[in-house]
């Protein structure tokens, strides 16, 4: 199935265009659209100059119909800064809300960050948002504002009709560990069967917790915490997801993972007698926080995958 989460990435810079500057912000933005699943279709350069801004905006969501639009630089104090000019000047309908929350980001950095111009709207069925010109601040910025971006390119893919009551969520890491006893590793996809789990997963089986999950907010209170770097698996969770509150559904509920769907069937677990991290810490999330699932219908799971909570299953 073709990914509907189809992405450009504008650079608004003089030099850049010019080649007299190695663009850095760009290609970052595109890392970290694609780790969360994006497909990046669309890269380009331009100068600081508000017409041709406006050209190629206008080009990515009218010709190429492209649901996020995201440009970088141009959003200070510079006379030659016109990047949100430009943007209100072709968006139809402003979304606010999104540079304020990135600049809020910002300011837990940096009081300059106040000084941020960047702007966000809607065009068409297209949501064009400014970041900075900074590979740091673009990164900080966009890491801000794309879970909420997400589910708003939802609505706009559905014409409105997204269900802002369902919960949805992202997969962003599958693990498996083919021994028991042994921490789990990241692989590029896994296969959920029926009533057994993830296929070559050791704590697969006809028992109740076949698959685990932990979201990734669980995982990033305990990183202040550490001073180990804490991959994808590091609390034996098989799907790492970014978005919902996992912890809080209760037994029982349905949840859709990739193509796959299971029931939760437990929230947490006794923490393993000789947990590294609960060593280090004094403290380890999964036992409250991670929960179990059984396979209800066998599908495919990856990074980028979609987590839903299912209101009306059966």
């Amino acid at each position: 199935m073709s990914n509907p989460y189809k992405a450009a990435v504008i650079t608004c810079s003089d030099k850049g265009s010019r080649g007299e500057r190695v663009d850095t912000s760009g290609p970052l933005i595109c890392k970290m659209l694609e780790e969360d699943g994006w497909e990046v279709v669309h890269t380009e350069i331009v100068p600081d100059e508000a017409d041709q801004i406006k050209s190629v905006l206008i080009n990515s969501a009218d010709r190429r119909q492209i649901p996020l639009i995201l440009t970088t630089g141009g959003t200070g104090f510079s006379p030659r800064d016109c990047t949100p000019e430009a943007t209100m000047a072709v968006v139809e309908r402003p979304t606010p809300g999104i540079p304020e929350a990135m600049r809020a980001a910002s300011m837990r950095i940096t009081s300059k960050g106040c000084l941020s111009r960047a702007a966000a709207g809607i065009r068409k069925s297209s949501l064009i948002v400014n970041l900075p010109g900074s590979e740091k601040a673009a990164s900080e910025n966009l890491d801000a504002v794309l879970g909420p971006i997400r589910h708003g390119v939802d609505m706009l893919l559905s014409a409105g009709s997204a269900d802002c009551g369902v919960q949805r969520a992202v997969v962003k890491a599958v693990c498996i560990s083919e021994i028991k006893g042994v921490q789990k590793h990241q692989v590029n996809s896994v296969h959920l069967r029926k009533n057994h789990g993830i296929e070559g997963d050791a704590h697969a089986g006809t028992w109740h917790r076949q698959v685990s999950l932990l979201g990734k907010e669980s995982v990033d209170k305990m990183r202040d915490q550490l001073d180990i770097e804490l991959k994808p698996g590091a609390f034996a969770e098989n799907i790492l997801t970014e978005g919902i509150c996992l912890y809080e559904l209760p037994v029982g509920t349905f949840l859709k993972v990739g193509t796959a769907v299971g029931e939760v069937t437990q929230i947490g677990k006794e923490c393993h007698y000789d947990c590294e991290i609960r060593r280090k810490a004094g403290d380890c999330v999964m036992p409250r926080e991670g929960i179990f699932i059984r396979i209800l219908e066998g599908g495919d799971v990856k990074e980028g995958d979609e987590v839903t909570v299912l209101e009306n299953y059966r």
